[in-house]
């Protein structure tokens, strides 16, 4: 099943790993931080799809862009974890990966 990462939920640094802890079931001792996440993501089998990434990037700035680098990494590093953003204009999750 896809996980569905609503970037409007990610405002601020703590607002994105909660929703990151939310939509990828992070277990409660999930540091919320972005080395944190790499030793989650490198290890876990997911198939995640980040939804309003432009919401999340105008917010964070540059931590979002390492937050999208962690991810992508993370994801060319372990084949059980698929990492995706949803680029149409409606922002419904998309079957192809980028």
């Amino acid at each position: 099943m896809k996980s569905l990462i609503d970037g409007r939920n990610m405002q601020t640094r703590e607002d994105a790993h909660a929703e990151l802890k939310r939509a990828l079931a992070l277990p409660e001792y999930y540091g919320a931080n972005l080395d944190a996440l790499w030793d989650l993501a490198t290890t876990m089998r997911a198939d995640a799809e980040l939804t309003h990434a432009t919401d999340m990037l105008n917010a964070l700035k540059g931590y979002g862009c390492k937050l999208l680098t962690t991810l992508y990494e993370a994801a060319d590093e372990n084949p059980e974890f698929q990492f995706a953003l949803c680029t149409d204009d409606a922002q419904e999750p998309e079957s192809e990966w980028l």
